[in-house]
């Protein structure tokens, strides 16, 4: 008859041990091995118990039956306690409510559970009185709230820091600033950035100033940069503020906020400010805006000063001679681009000493949707995505790479920008600005007529193929479109030349579709 229930007893134990497993296991944890051990005991008394009744075993006295069938029930109920604390308080309070439930209260919890459980095995199955345990001489209660005053103030002080910080926050306490790694009866443990291990105290932590990085949704950083005197502050904010905007982990909202912090000897002193959310990421996110604000800095033209700096300028214009392009590079990088292939080797040459190479990182915009065009970009190594934005959101609609090229339009047109165009990777790509492309297209009909058709005829394929449609409708909109945007290469064209020659207003010709 013992065998049902040793099976029973089994199945019951395997039941709560793997469910618990498969609990801590979602979380990314791994069940205790107390609470194993503690199911492995309480079957193996079960056994000796069914064991016993059945004359397997030599008959126990009765005092060690009672005190091996307390042992039984203090220790399921061990198991109770914590299948109870990871369903009610780990799952359902604090994983699925987002309750805050300290370390120590949970343990405090079991420890209470385990006492009662003691009190009424001890009243229940020893008969004996608990009342009389607790009536402990005055003496001895004495010496032992002596002894443990320290350990008492330290376990409630690490309750009461339950409320302030958790698992898992940024602290700055007692000079030490790190990650609080763990909260027990006793201490605080603290992991610094040069992942330093530091414990201190729970009630020293209390009674400190301590400031909680990690209680904000954000956190407000700054960088100091100086620039040279001569470049205009309206401009150096501006590019502070592009370049922190760029970086991956700088927050949107608030938007980066650049202000003239001093005015030195040789130099404008910038604050640039940016929220992050993530303070761990702190020092990171700064080096990589500082990153960022040395690219954008070299792309506009804008100096750095550095006290050193006419010592070095002949190796500094030796290092850039050797990254950038020559000539010859630029004309052959130019002839693998369709709308320039058909140029003259004159008007090649012409481009090649007028354009420049940029380097761009990756989330750096190159150009923004609505603004005026003053350049076209061929991508020489990384590549870029094309978003429009509608009614606020943005939608990638197109990923451009190496060969490829954008903002030709603007450039041959004058109108604003269609999309908004960021870095991918780590980019380089070769810059052509308006005025000298315009100078090549000047009065050379036939170069304007050649470019739009193979404006117009790659943008459309590239519609057909989308929408698929049929190869005779893409030929009808090649020639309407390619008769509407030579008219308004040559208007605009025309527009310019007339503003730079005349200053006053001249109404534009008539040109033939």
């Amino acid at each position: 008859m013992m065998i049902p229930y040793i099976i029973g007893a089994a199945i019951l134990l395997i039941m709560l041990v793997s469910g618990l497993s498969v609990l801590e296991r979602k979380r990314g944890r791994t069940l205790s091995p107390t609470i194993v051990l503690s199911a492995l005991l309480t079957f193996g008394l079960i056994c000796v118990s069914f064991m016993q009744d059945a004359d397997l075993l030599p008959p126990f006295t009765p005092a060690i039956d009672e005190v091996l069938l307390g042992a039984t029930w203090f220790i399921f109920a061990f198991l109770v306690l914590k299948a109870i604390d990871l369903l009610l308080v780990g799952e359902y309070l604090i994983h699925r409510h987002g309750a805050h439930v300290p370390d120590v209260v949970r343990v405090l919890m079991t420890i209470v559970g385990l006492a009662g459980t003691g009190l009424v095995i001890l009243q229940v199955l020893l008969d004996i009185n608990p009342i009389a345990l607790v009536a402990l001489p005055t003496v001895m209660t004495a010496i032992v709230g002596v002894a443990l005053r320290d350990t008492l103030v330290r376990f409630f002080s690490g309750i009461a820091l339950g409320k302030i910080i958790r698992v898992g926050d940024w602290v700055s306490v007692l000079d030490r600033e790190g990650m609080v790694m763990g909260i027990n009866f006793s201490h605080v443990t603290l992991t610094t950035r040069e992942r330093a291990v530091v414990t201190l105290p729970n009630d020293t932590v209390v009674h400190s100033n301590l400031i909680n990085f990690s209680r904000t949704p954000l956190h407000i950083c700054s960088v100091l940069v100086d620039a040279a005197l001569g470049v205009s502050p309206t401009k150096v904010s501006q590019v502070l503020v592009q370049a922190a905007e760029s970086v991956e982990g700088v927050l949107a909202e608030p938007k980066p906020l650049a202000q003239v912090h001093a005015f030195k000897d040789s130099s404008v002193q910038y604050k640039l400010k940016f929220a992050i959310a993530d303070y761990g990421q702190e020092q990171v996110l700064e080096s990589s805006v500082r990153s960022y604000v040395w690219h954008a800095f070299r792309r506009e033209g804008i100096e750095i000063p550095c006290p050193q700096l006419g010592i070095h300028t002949d190796k500094i214009k030796m290092s850039q001679k050797d990254v950038w392009l020559d000539d010859d590079q630029i004309i052959l990088n130019l002839c693998n681009v369709d709308i320039f292939s058909i140029l003259s080797p004159d008007h090649m040459s012409f481009l090649a000493k007028n354009a420049h190479e940029q380097h761009f990182l990756p989330g750096e915009r190159l150009v923004r949707q609505g603004e005026p065009g003053e350049h076209l970009y061929i991508i020489l190594e990384g590549s870029v995505d094309v978003q429009v934005e509608v009614e606020g959101l943005s939608k990638v609609v197109n990923t451009l790479h190496k060969g490829q090229f954008f903002g030709e339009m603007s450039l041959l047109t004058g109108e604003p920008r269609s999309a908004t165009v960021v870095a991918k990777t780590v980019l380089r790509v070769l810059v052509i600005g308006k005025q000298a492309l315009s100078r090549v297209l000047d009065g050379n009909a036939d170069l304007i007529d050649k470019i739009g058709s193979l404006v117009v005829t790659r943008q459309l394929h590239s519609q057909a193929a989308h929408e698929e449609l049929s190869q005779e409708r893409a030929n009808l909109d090649i020639a309407r479109e390619k008769r509407s945007l030579i008219k308004r290469i040559q208007s605009f064209l025309w527009k310019r030349k007339a503003s730079l020659e005349h200053p006053r207003e001249v109404p534009p010709p008539v040109f033939n579709a």
